[in-house]
């Protein structure tokens, strides 16, 4: 995560896009979101779906998963 971060930071133009900063992102990340997740993760409400693949197979990834659970999703207009 940290390459396609720092990648990312060639052309975005964030001045926060260095290694410090991702480091720092990281760690509030994971101290202040990752303990949600956890609990919705022990209620069976986290569904997992890899984010390295195309935006689009991404997103088919995540209809199929929310149609297993019989959730459908909204369009986007």
């Amino acid at each position: 995560m940290q390459e396609r971060l720092m990648k990312r930071g060639e052309t975005s133009g964030r001045s926060d896009d260095n290694m410090e900063s991702i480091k720092k992102r990281f760690k509030t990340f994971v101290e202040t979101s990752m303990p949600v997740v956890d609990y919705f993760k022990k209620e069976g409400k986290v569904e997992w779906v890899s984010a390295t693949k195309s935006p689009e197979e991404v997103y088919q990834d995540v209809k199929k998963s929310l149609k297993a659970r019989d959730v459908q999703p909204t369009s986007s207009s």
